[in-house]
């Protein structure tokens, strides 16, 4: 959490609250499921635990974190 607030100060033009209820989200998941290196984040149960609901937004938001290299995308999934 120190990278990422230490990140947030430095680019605060970047950063919205959407941005931190994604990625602590993801990690509340990972932890959940015993912090498995690979696992999956259903996009509907994300959207739903944060309050969002334009998947553009959260898509948007989503791949800024995987831009700024605070998560890894393996694969995105297809037909869901």
């Amino acid at each position: 959490s120190r990278k990422w607030f230490d990140f947030c100060f430095e680019h605060p033009e970047k950063i919205s609250p959407i941005h931190t209820a994604i990625y602590f989200f993801t990690i509340e998941h990972c932890n959940r499921l015993g912090w498995k290196q690979k696992f999956g984040l259903p996009t509907t149960m994300v959207m739903e635990a944060i309050g969002v609901s334009s998947y553009n937004t959260y898509k948007k938001a989503l791949n800024e974190i995987i831009d700024w290299g605070f998560l890894i995308m393996i694969e995105s999934s297809k037909n869901q």
